[in-house]
């Protein structure tokens, strides 16, 4: 009998094991069916809250079609949910309202996967002013594009439709307004749609524009989860941000896009991925932005000012954003600096309690004694960890990266036509965005005709606070092994303010201006080594350059190592872009120093190329890579594929086992009869 026993505790083991994956409720059953055209809001709502109410591990199915929503759907308290379609480039759920389509709150280990997203009507227009004056313009929309009417024009920025990005150069500018009260868009002619202005604009007749409604919700919410999966999902356009998550605790984005759908001029009206108050780790893998309205990625956590201290270990706190950023959670640890030196921290301090006390302000206590002043300004510093690991962004209009966060490793990422800086790392009192960076690694990327727009500055990856310091804020950046390819507007390399330890060593440069690569300010310990510069149109004569620009000073900046035997190495670019993201150049370690330029263009069929291109009445130059797309549908077919494979082959060990099992007991148990 203890042979029978045995198998039998086996036999439950392999059943559990099989049932880990919980339930599977289909949204049909619910009365959710594809390619209708019928709302199927409530019956996907219906579908979620019947797998949350039935225990954990539950998923929720979509199947191949269009799905149609005029409403949110919320996914709350959720444990072990799984809310999948078929793949990205089978599942389509269209939004037909500006809202939010999912919103998850609350909730444990989620994952959300194998879909795309839409939006329509869209969130903007675009085309050519055909005539504008002090408080109006006339746009002649087009397609795809909608001449929607009643709609408030909140941005308007110029686009160059040959290059199919934000323009370049000289001729780059937009406006913010707040739309003119009882002002909304109409239609004068047959696709010709009016936009009311607020003051008068650069906007000229002929110019290729992108008019950007109001902003106001994300296609993806996440607030206060554990352990969140984005995966294998597209989105082709949302009303401000692909996805925001407050306060997400372990968050993996593998295999996320957002791109634009049928040749559209722009892809999410904000940011592709925007994640505040993140707490342990983020994981992006395998992602890719393109032509979204701003940052290809922000992450950042909130910076909040103390207005009254009523005792040692208890404060009133005030933010300057909405309430809910304040609700940062007991155990939290925060650092406190002074208004002066708003990015310096001088002590911290952990959370014991919070109570709301109006929509601005909360009181906190503190699990200890502090000794902080009213105006002091207060950060969640909670050890966070940002891994990025084949991540693309491409033709955006802002920056492709914007980071005010520490320990952050970025790696085989490729940037190319960002309009702002590719990578900017910034803490903000504009925005009121913090902790000051530090703890940075850059290494193998790749940087195409970067910061040549809208919102540029010295150098493609950039580090200046805001506002600038006199003392440094940022600490340990190394930029190691990656390849640049500057266009003419670039600028430098790197620009630095306020950064204590930085290191170049193993970078490529491609340029044809005289610009230095590296420009600081109020700086110290900077170091270059090991670096290759290519130039054939120029001479760079200084390969470091102080920046004047007030508060900066010269005598703020020390012990700075860069020498022009920094950059004079010779060989090919380390790092090179290729179909499926960025490589190592197998070529590096055989190629000459003499056709270094020639043997890594050949090698990778990258062809550096200065175009022009007329809009309107005046035109831009620009240095653009012939093959600088990068496709993702073979490999998102290809990880599909291997996931489903993985998938039969767990159930058909399992369903294996439990019958051999079962066979083994009963067999041991008959013996031990027979005996």
């Amino acid at each position: 009998m203890v042979f029978v026993h045995e198998y039998f505790i086996l036999f439950i083991i392999s059943i559990q094991c099989f049932y880990s994956q919980g339930l599977i409720f289909p949204v049909a059953s619910f009365g959710a069916y594809p390619n209708d055209n019928i709302d199927d809001t409530s019956a996907t709502q219906n579908a979620i809250a019947a797998a949350v109410s039935n225990g954990t591990n539950n998923v929720v199915l979509f199947q191949s079609g269009t799905y149609d929503f005029s409403g949110t759907i919320y996914i709350y308290g959720a444990i072990g949910f799984t809310l999948t379609g078929q793949g990205m480039d089978q599942t389509l759920l269209l939004v037909h309202s500006p809202i939010p389509l999912f919103y998850t709150i609350n909730s444990q280990q989620v994952t959300i996967k194998a879909f795309a997203i839409d939006f329509n009507p869209l969130p903007f227009t675009a085309g050519y002013v055909v005539s504008v004056t002090s408080s109006y313009l006339d746009l002649q929309v087009v397609a795809p594009h909608q001449t929607d009417v009643g709609q408030k024009v909140g941005a308007i920025f110029r686009y160059d439709p040959v290059l199919k990005k934000p323009a370049i150069g000289n001729k780059t500018y937009e406006i913010y307004q707040t739309p003119p009260a009882n002002k909304n868009t109409t239609l004068i002619s047959n696709g010709t749609l009016r936009i009311y202005l607020q003051f008068p604009t650069q906007f000229v007749v002929g110019d290729a524009i992108v008019a950007r409604y109001s902003f106001t919700i994300h296609a993806l919410y996440g607030q206060d989860v554990t352990d969140l999966t984005i995966q294998s999902l597209t989105i082709y356009t949302a009303w401000y941000f692909g996805i925001y998550t407050s306060r997400t605790r372990r968050l993996h984005m593998i295999d996320y896009h957002v791109k634009p759908r049928d040749g559209r001029w722009l892809s999410t009206s904000g940011d592709c991925m925007h994640f505040g108050d993140s707490r342990e780790f983020i994981n992006i893998e395998d992602c890719s932005c393109e032509g979204q309205g701003d940052d290809g990625l922000n992450v950042q956590a909130f910076v909040f000012e103390v207005v009254q201290k009523l005792n040692s270990t208890a404060l009133i706190i005030k933010t300057n954003n909405w309430e809910d950023t304040l609700n940062i959670g007991i155990g939290t640890n925060v650092e406190f600096s002074t208004s002066s030196q708003p990015f310096t921290p001088y002590t911290s301090a952990i959370v014991a309690s919070s109570t709301s006390i109006n929509s601005t302000s909360r009181l906190f206590t503190f699990t200890s004694s502090i000794s902080v002043n009213v105006g002091d300004r207060v950060c969640v510093v909670d050890n966070l960890t940002l891994t990025i690991r084949n991540l693309t962004v491409t033709n955006n209009r802002a920056r492709g990266i914007l980071l005010s966060t520490q320990n952050v490793h970025i790696t085989k990422s490729l940037f190319n036509g960002t309009s702002a800086p590719a990578i900017l790392f910034q803490p903000s009192l504009y925005w009121n965005e913090g902790p000051a960076p530090r703890n940075m690694i850059l290494s193998e990327n790749v940087f195409i005709n970067c910061n040549q727009g809208l919102y540029r500055q010295s150098g493609v990856i950039t580090m200046a606070p805001d506002p600038t310091q006199l003392v440094p804020v940022m600490y340990n950046i190394k930029i190691t092994s990656s390849t640049f390819y500057n266009g003419p507007y670039s600028g430098g390399m790197i620009q630095c303010t306020n950064v204590d330890g930085v290191v170049l060593s193993g970078n490529y440069l491609a340029t044809n201006n005289s610009i230095a690569p590296v420009i600081f300010c109020n700086s110290r310990n900077i170091t270059a080594y090991d670096n290759t510069v290519v130039n054939t149109q120029s001479v760079i004569n200084q390969y470091y350059l102080y920046d004047t620009t007030s508060p900066c000073l010269a005598n703020l900046s020390s012990i700075i190592n860069i020498s022009a035997s920094a950059f004079n190495s010779s060989f090919p670019p380390p790092v090179i872009p290729t179909a499926s993201g960025v490589q190592v150049n197998t070529y590096q370690s055989t190629t000459t120093s003499s056709t270094s330029t020639t043997s890594s263009t050949s090698s990778t069929n990258i062809v550096i190329t200065t175009t022009t291109s007329t809009i309107g009445n005046s035109s831009t130059s620009s240095t653009i890579n012939s093959n600088s797309t990068v496709s993702t549908s073979t490999s998102n077919i290809h990880r599909t594929s291997v996931a489903s494979q993985k998938d039969f082959s767990r159930w058909y060990i399992v369903t294996l086992l439990t019958w051999k099992l079962l066979h083994y007991s009963i067999f041991s148990f008959d013996n031990t009869l027979y005996n």
